[in-house]
């Protein structure tokens, strides 16, 4: 599974009480309050739209998130 973190630049920007990260799974956006990583992981620079680029944590593994919705895993 495809899975890659960056800060939520929106939480500066348009609202502080949005979550601070970014969760990329398989091109599937979800928000989360904390992230931790338990796998192997490295930067990645990619284009998310067309001339948009962005640095990511980019890992593989499987995403386990608390009852909340708020916290995830990666394991």
């Amino acid at each position: 599974m495809d899975i890659k973190i960056r800060f939520n630049t929106d939480k500066d920007k348009v609202d502080k009480s949005l979550f601070p990260w970014r969760v990329i799974i398989n091109n599937v956006e979800f928000l989360a309050e904390k992230v931790t990583i338990q796998t192997k992981s490295w930067t990645t620079l990619d284009e998310v739209s067309p001339g948009i680029l962005k640095w990511h944590i980019t890992c593989a593994g499987d995403v386990q998130w608390d009852d909340q919705q708020k916290e995830c895993t990666i394991v």
